[in-house]
């Protein structure tokens, strides 16, 4: 997700992935730690110089003294936390429902979960897709889903490099929500992970949202935080 070419910044760096430049989790201002004194204005000034829609902070404490400032200036806050699979699994799930599909056959349930939101316009859409295809080009990459009459009701992506692993981009339709199906893909691609050599596999979840709850009961414990700051209008 590190794009394909980057900047130096005076910030930061300021990463593009030029084939889709309306993702903005592949095009942003990478900000390893805030200076003291840094105001609000002055990131996003760094952002706006590099034409960079996202500021990503990988340090969540220096983010969050500024959290107040970036609201008032109308961009949205996503705190984000890591997340290792190193604890038990305590929710059963129907894992022999899972199987290996390609990007292409996700597209379709991922249109329809996204498709809600007002920045969700057909051109981004599209671009999210095929920003699949460009991060499988540069890693190992496998897309699981659930099938149900024909159609993926749930899936995830691993992205593997060994001793390295990443479950990604989990998604179940509402209607197929409660049935165990997240949690079987989940597993599944973690379970795939170890067989392929990854001893550490960890995913990144909404630090305000509930999944985080459930990747707990499938074993994964959090251990660090990172923040992103998003322009408004994007």
């Amino acid at each position: 997700m590190s794009g394909e070419r980057t900047e130096p910044a005076r910030l930061g760096t300021a990463v593009y992935e030029d084939q889709v430049p309306k993702s903005y989790d592949s095009n942003y201002l990478l900000v390893e730690t805030i200076p003291p004194g840094t105001a609000a204005e002055a990131l996003v000034g760094d952002a706006s110089a590099h034409g960079r829609p996202m500021i990503f902070v990988r340090d969540a404490e220096a983010a969050a003294a500024l959290v107040p400032a970036f609201q008032a200036l109308r961009w949205r806050v996503d705190r984000q936390v890591l997340m290792v699979q190193r604890g038990p699994v305590t929710r059963s799930a129907p894992l022999e429902l899972v199987r290996e599909l390609d990007a292409d056959a996700l597209r379709s349930a991922r249109r329809r979960l996204i498709a809600g939101y007002p920045w969700a316009t057909p051109e981004l859409m599209d671009q999210l897709h095929e920003r699949k295809h460009l991060l499988a080009d540069r890693v190992e990459t496998h897309f699981y889903g659930v099938v149900i009459d024909g159609e993926v009701v749930s899936y995830a992506d691993l992205y593997l490099e060994p001793p390295l692993a990443q479950v990604e981009d989990v998604g179940t339709l509402e209607e197929h929500r409660g049935k165990g199906y997240a949690s079987a893909v989940v597993l599944h691609a973690a379970d795939e992970a170890r067989r392929a050599g990854a001893d550490l596999v960890f995913l990144v979840a909404d630090a305000e949202d509930w999944p985080q709850q459930l990747y707990r009961r499938l074993g994964f414990e959090p251990i660090g935080h990172y923040v992103k700051f998003i322009a408004p209008g994007v």
